[in-house]
């Protein structure tokens, strides 16, 4: 009898053990079921999301074809300045199943508020000096060594120059002499040799790399950049520029900086100053976007290039990379 129960009690706990394993085996199946069913979902979301982030990119179109056509100057007060708050799809008219669970937001920055890299060489290839000039008195402000300036200038140059006659005919890739990968966003500035990333960090929301040289537009420009800009002109001057330019208005065309320029007490400052330092329009945009979709948040930065006033061609986009 006793083994008869000692065999029972065994058959029973073999019974349990073999339940608790098979129960544990379907909680595993369901598990990874459930994980790649939320996989798909998530990629699903964040591919619907970045489709929807389109939307930022034409809105930015939209608002800048607008401006062109109504205005003759770029400045903070109007409406392609005034940032997208969060909003839903379904607010803006949008009538997709999507509409009404996806949030969109977004800006846009001026890039020409910044200094442009591009400017550093000129169509022969060379370094221009006034330019340099420019970023050094620009690393002065920011407080970071103005060996930077010259880095950044022989790094354009190396990237921009055209190669040797007798190089061209080479493939790149054996090419012992080919130049560096072009600087593209201004944080690429931590990849050139004797730049470290806290120098770059504070250049960086002072600068940009355009496809060709541009001015500085005075109506959104910082008052570093400014002061940078303008050959002459103190920090202490620069912020009193863009104190007047929010007091009085903004500048209408180059004309009106210099008139208002020689209100500054130094009756040279401003003299040196050209059309091509600085400007009043814009035709190079940052744009930034956010969508919100169920779990999923999705954000881009784009860099779009809008053609020359009175023109009907497209902003073209640059470049654009997910953040």
């Amino acid at each position: 009898m006793k083994c008869a129960a000692r065999q029972g009690g065994a058959a029973v706990l073999m019974a349990l053990f073999v339940a608790t394993l098979a129960t544990l085996i379907v909680t595993g199946l369901f598990w990874n079921q459930f994980v790649l069913l939320r996989t798909i979902e998530n990629q699903q979301l964040v591919s619907q999301s970045r489709l929807l982030l389109r939307g930022a990119l034409d809105w930015a179109r939209a608002i800048l074809r607008e401006d062109a056509a109504r205005s003759n100057f770029d400045a903070l007060t109007e409406p392609w300045a005034q940032p997208l708050a969060e909003t839903r799809l379904d607010q803006l008219g949008e009538t997709s199943a999507l509409a009404a669970q996806a949030s969109i937001a977004g800006s846009i920055e001026d890039a020409q508020a910044r200094l442009n890299l591009r400017n550093l060489v000129g169509a022969d290839g060379q370094i221009v000096e006034r330019e340099l000039r420019s970023l050094r008195r620009l690393a002065a402000l920011l407080r970071v060594p103005e060996q930077s300036a010259d880095l950044i200038a022989l790094r354009m140059q190396q990237a921009l120059a055209p190669p040797p006659a007798d190089a061209r005919e080479a493939p790149r890739a054996t090419d012992p002499k080919a130049p560096p990968i072009a600087l593209v966003l201004p944080q690429d500035l931590a990849a050139i040799d004797g730049i470290d990333a806290e120098v770059a960090a504070k250049l960086a929301p002072y600068v940009v790399i355009l496809d060709e040289a541009t001015p500085l537009n005075v109506n959104t420009a910082a008052a570093e950049a400014i002061a940078a800009r303008i050959p002459d002109m103190e920090l202490a001057d620069a912020r009193a520029l863009v104190a007047d330019r929010e007091r009085v208005g903004y500048f209408r065309d180059f004309g009106d900086l210099r008139n208002r320029l020689a209100r500054f007490g130094r009756g040279t400052l401003g003299n040196d100053v050209t059309p091509q330092d600085v400007g009043t329009t814009s035709r190079y945009f940052f744009v930034r976007g956010q969508v919100k979709l169920d779990r999923a948040q999705t954000r881009m930065e784009a860099l779009v290039k809008r053609g020359p006033p009175q023109t009907s061609q497209p902003i073209a986009v640059l470049w654009q990379r997910e953040l």
